[in-house]
C-alpha cells in the first residue's frame, strides 16, 4: 500500500497525546428533566417530539467502554442493527428500520452530521471514521425517515454534538490497553469566559486485531471554539482532522475457511495487504443570531477534504484512489408567531452542498503488481434543498405538525480515460416529500404521537456502475418510501418507557449483487418493513438501573426478481435480524460502578435467495470502574464473557455469482477479549 506524507500526517506524527469522556451521573429516581430535542431541525422538547427519536448521552454510555465505534454509544437504542465493528478498513455499518442494510461497507440510507456539519454526502454517502468519540457528548438519533429536514439518504438521523468548553473546564486523559495488541490513548482539554469557549481532543488509536490482517493505526483531532459577539449572538469553528495511515482487511471467509480457522484471512487480502489509508481535514462556522423576535436565524458553511487509497482483497479491478472534495453552506430560520388565533412555530432553510472526486481505478495482478489503469474520472454531485416545517399548537395538549421539502439532485461524471464501468454522462433527480404528524401529551410525562412521512434515496456514484457496460446504469432509479409510525413515550414512577409501531413501503429498493468480486445494484419491485421497537429503562434507587431495547420486526421483499431471473417474492431482506434485544443491568455505589450487558441478535440471511441462514447468537458483555480519587479512575472490560462463536460482519450478497459453498460471507468476530484503563481528570 502506498503512502503519501502530507499536513495531517505530519501533524500527527509529532504528537503524544490522549482523552475519555467525563461520566455522567444518573438522575435520582423519579426524577423528570426536560430533554430538548434539535435533530429535526425544529427545537422541541421531548415530549412534543411527533417521532420517534433518542437522545443519549456519550458520557454515561461511554464511561466504562473502549470508546471504538459508534454502537458503543448507541447499542440501546431500538430500531439500530450494527454489524462491522473489528473492519476498520470497510468501517462500521449501520442500519434503521432496514435503511443502510445494504451497505458493503460505510454507511448508506441514513443522515450524520458532527456539530451541524454533515458528514452525509449529496449522492447519500456517509463516512463515521473521522467521528472522534471522545470528543462527543450527546447523541441524538431520528429512527424514522426525516427526508423534509435533511433531503437524500435520510431513511434516519444520527445527529451528534461535541462537547464545549463549558462541559470541560480542565484537562481530561484515558489510557486504555487490552487484548490483541489494543492501545488508545487520548486526551482533552477546555475553557469558557465571557467571551466565549474551546474544546480541544485529540486520540491514537494502535489495535492489531482478531484476525490476521486486521492492523489499525488511526490519529484524530477534533477541535471547536465559540467566540460571543454579544449575549444573542455567536460564531463557533469546527475542525477536526483524520489520519489513517494503516486500516487492514482481512476479507470475507467461507463456511469452509471459517472451519479451518476463525482468525484466518483470506489468502487474497495477505497477498495484497488489503486495506486503506485515509487522510481527512473538516472545517466548518456556524453562525448563530437570536435578535430575531421571538426566534433566531443561522447559517452554516463548511468544507471538507479526503484522500483516499484502498486495496480491495482480491485481485483484478481492486485498487481505488480518490482525492474528494466535499463543501456547502447552508442558512435557517426558526420563529415562535401567532397566526389566526393559533400559537405556532415553524423552522425554513436552504442547503447547498457540492462533491467532487478525482477518482482512479487500478488492474491489480494476484501478485499484487499494478498492471494498468481501468478508471480516472471526475465525480460531481451538486444538491440543494429547501425545506419548511412547522407545529400548530391546537391545544395544551395536541399539536399537529407538517413540513415539504424541495431537493435537486445532479450527479455527473467525466470519463477522462473511457474505461471505466460507469463511463462519462450524468443523472438528474427533483424530488418532493413531505411529513405530517401529531403530539398528543395527555399527560405531564406520558405522550402520544403518530406520523406519515415520505423519503428517497438515490444510487451513489458507486452504486451506478452498470454491470454490463459502460455508461450509468440504465435501469438503476432512486428508491421511494413512504413510512408510517404511531408510538408513545413516557415516565411511570421508576419506570420510562419508548414504544413505536412502523411500517414502511419502498419502491424500487436498492440492493446488492456481485459479478467476479465486484458488487453491483438493482432495483427490488417493492419492499416491506414492519415492526415495533421498545426501549425501557427501571430504576428502582439509586443504585440500580435496568434498561433494555427491543427490535421485532419483519423486512421482506415484495414484486421482486433479481437479474438471473430469479423470483425471491416473500423473502426476506438479507442482513437484517426479525429480533434484537439488548438488555444492561447497572450496579453504581459509592466509588464503584459495574455493568453486564446481553445483546441478542436473531437468524438472519445472508443473500436474497435466502440461501444462507445466519443462526441467532447471545453475546455477554461486563465493565466495571472505581474511582481511585477525585482525579483518577480506573476501568476493565469484557466482551463476549462467555466466548461464543459469532460473525461480526456477513457481507451481503458477496460473490453471488459462485456456488454457494465458494461465497466468501463471512467475518468472524473476537471470542472473549478484555481492556483495562486509566482515566485522569483535573479541573471542574
Amino acid at each position: 500500500m502506498r503512502r503519501k506524507l502530507t499536513a495531517s500526517a505530519v501533524f500527527f506524527s509529532a504528537l503524544f497525546t490522549l482523552s475519555v469522556p467525563v461520566a455522567a451521573q444518573p438522575p435520582a429516581p423519579g426524577a423528570s428533566e426536560v430533554v430538548e430535542v434539535t435533530a429535526t431541525r425544529l427545537s422541541r422538547e421531548l415530549y412534543e417530539m411527533p417521532a420517534a427519536v433518542s437522545v443519549i448521552s456519550a458520557q454515561d454510555e461511554l464511561r466504562s467502554q473502549q470508546a471504538l465505534q459508534l454502537d458503543e454509544a448507541l447499542r440501546l437504542v431500538p430500531g439500530l442493527y450494527f454489524q462491522n465493528r473489528y473492519n476498520f478498513a470497510q468501517n462500521l455499518r449501520i442500519s434503521a428500520r432496514g435503511f443502510g442494510a445494504r451497505a458493503p461497507f460505510g454507511v448508506r440510507g441514513l443522515h450524520l452530521q458532527m456539530d451541524g456539519i454533515p458528514f452525509t454526502l449529496p449522492d447519500g454517502q456517509s463516512q463515521v471514521d473521522a467521528i472522534d468519540l471522545d470528543a462527543v457528548e450527546r447523541l441524538q438519533v431520528i429512527r424514522g425517515p426525516a427526508a423534509v429536514q435533511y433531503g437524500n439518504g435520510a431513511g434516519g438521523v444520527i445527529d451528534i454534538t461535541s462537547a464545549s468548553g463549558e462541559t470541560l473546564a480542565g484537562f481530561a486523559a484515558n489510557l486504555d490497553v487490552g487484548s490483541h495488541d489494543f492501545y488508545k490513548v487520548s486526551a482533552r482539554a477546555g475553557g469558557a469566559n465571557e467571551h466565549g469557549s474551546a474544546h480541544v481532543s485529540l486520540m491514537r488509536l494502535s489495535y492489531r486485531g482478531y484476525r490476521d490482517q486486521s492492523e489499525v493505526d488511526k490519529r484524530l483531532l477534533h477541535a471547536k471554539f465559540r467566540w460571543d459577539a454579544d449575549a444573542a449572538r455567536s460564531l463557533t469553528l469546527v475542525a477536526s482532522l483524520l489520519d489513517l495511515p494503516t486500516g487492514q482487511d482481512p476479507g470475507g471467509l467461507t463456511l469452509a475457511q471459517v472451519a479451518a480457522g476463525r482468525r484466518h484471512a483470506t489468502p487474497m487480502a495477505v497477498q495484497l495487504n488489503a486495506g486503506q489509508q485515509v487522510e481527512q481535514q473538516t472545517a466548518g462556522l456556524i453562525w448563530r443570531d437570536e435578535t430575531v423576535p421571538h426566534g433566531h436565524w443561522s447559517a452554516t458553511a463548511f468544507a471538507s477534504r479526503r484522500d483516499f487509497f484502498q486495496q480491495l482483497p482480491f485481485p483484478g479491478n481492486s485498487q481505488i484512489e480518490y482525492d474528494r472534495w466535499f463543501y456547502g453552506a447552508g442558512i435557517e430560520l426558526a420563529q415562535d408567531l401567532t397566526a389566526v388565533g393559533i400559537p405556532l412555530r415553524y423552522s425554513a432553510g436552504v442547503d447547498v452542498h457540492r462533491q467532487e472526486d478525482d477518482r482512479q481505478r487500478y488492474l491489480v495482478s494476484a501478485q499484487n503488481v499494478v498492471t494498468g489503469q481501468s478508471a480516472d474520472e471526475m465525480q460531481k454531485a451538486t444538491s440543494s434543498g429547501a425545506f419548511m416545517q412547522s407545529d400548530w399548537l391546537m391545544t395544551e395538549r395536541l399539536t399537529l405538525s407538517g413540513g415539504a421539502r424541495y431537493d435537486w439532485l445532479r450527479m455527473a461524471i467525466d470519463d477522462r480515460l473511457g474505461a471505466s464501468d460507469v463511463g462519462s454522462g450524468q443523472r438528474r433527480f427533483e424530488e418532493f416529500n413531505g411529513v405530517l404528524g401529531f403530539s398528543f401529551r395527555w399527560h405531564e410525562t406520558h405522550q402520544l404521537y403518530g406520523n406519515i412521512s415520505t423519503a428517497y434515496e438515490s444510487p451513489t456514484f458507486t452504486e451506478f456502475a452498470n454491470p454490463w457496460g459502460a455508461g450509468f446504469n440504465p435501469d438503476l432509479e432512486a428508491q421511494q418510501a413512504m413510512s408510517r409510525e404511531l408510538g408513545m413515550r413516557g415516565q411511570w414512577r421508576n419506570l420510562n418507557y419508548d414504544v413505536a409501531l412502523f411500517s414502511t413501503r419502498v419502491k424500487d429498493e436498492i440492493v446488492p449483487f456481485e459479478i467476479a468480486g465486484r458488487t453491483f445494484y438493482e432495483n427490488a419491485g417493492r419492499t416491506d418493513r414492519d415492526g415495533v421497537e421498545i426501549g425501557l429503562m427501571w430504576q428502582p434507587d439509586s443504585r440500580w438501573q435496568l434498561r433494555s431495547a427491543v427490535t421485532l420486526a419483519a423486512y421482506e421483499f415484495r414484486d421482486f426478481g433479481t437479474v438471473g431471473g430469479e423470483r425471491v417474492d416473500g423473502n426476506r431482506m438479507p442482513g437484517l435480524p426479525r429480533q434484537q434485544w439488548v438488555s444492561q443491568v447497572r450496579w453504581q455505589h459509592g466509588r464503584w460502578q459495574l455493568e453486564l450487558d446481553g445483546l441478542y441478535t436473531g437468524a438472519y440471511y445472508a443473500e436474497n435467495s435466502n440461501d444462507t441462514r445466519i443462526d441467532a447468537v447471545w453475546l455477554v458483555d461486563a465493565r466495571a470502574t472505581v474511582q481511585l480519587t477525585k482525579e483518577l479512575a480506573l476501568h476493565a472490560g469484557v466482551r463476549n464473557l462467555t466466548g461464543r462463536d459469532y460473525f461480526g460482519n456477513v457481507r451481503i450478497n458477496a460473490n453471488s455469482d459462485r456456488p454457494l459453498a465458494s461465497r466468501g460471507y463471512f467475518e468472524p468476530g473476537p471470542d472473549r477479549t478484555f481492556w483495562l484503563g486509566l482515566r485522569m481528570q483535573f479541573g471542574q
